[in-house]
């Protein structure tokens, strides 16, 4: 039986997930964004010192679940006064429905239990039904629709919250 495990990672370590990510988003976006944005926004976002930015200015914390012996996935969280934000949450297709995707959001809740919050949220473009769909799954409901720019390009995205 194939065994998976979380980890939390350090800055030497976000390679593992621009690496994923140069993976897992073209799959997941390229329908819902074009390919040519996701390249854009995959050297933006996913640069290891934009990465790195985010967890030593930004106070991100970044986990890398493992599937066997293979990275399959990626997630980061931060708090923001008493609301837990999930920031990333990935998994290879070829490794969903395994609940590796859970795994990731009990360590970043786990890491965050000894502070004051109420409740985790996220952002989840509202194009993006296979996440949406997951996310209703998994306890979180939808909180507003906000317009979203990321570099160049505007989006309209959903705002997902469940208590904790």
């Amino acid at each position: 039986m194939t065994t998976s495990s979380v980890r939390r990672i350090g800055v030497d370590e976000l390679e593992i997930v621009r690496e994923l990510a140069l993976v897992i988003w073209p799959k997941c976006y390229r329908n819902i964004i074009g390919p040519d944005r996701v390249d854009a926004m995959l050297a933006v976002l996913y640069a290891t010192d934009a990465l790195e930015r985010e967890m030593l200015e930004q106070g991100h914390v970044f986990w890398v679940v493992r599937y066997g012996d293979v990275d399959v996935g990626y997630a980061s969280a931060y708090r923001d006064g008493e609301r837990l934000w999930l920031k990333k949450l990935y998994v290879r297709d070829d490794h969903r429905g395994l609940g590796l995707g859970k795994a990731l959001i009990a360590a970043a809740l786990a890491h965050f239990q000894s502070l004051t919050i109420q409740d985790m949220a996220l952002y989840v473009n509202r194009d993006n039904t296979p996440a949406i769909n997951y996310y209703l799954r998994s306890g979180f409901q939808v909180e507003a629709e906000v317009p979203v720019t990321m570099g160049p390009y505007d989006f309209t995205d959903y705002v997902m919250q469940k208590a904790v």
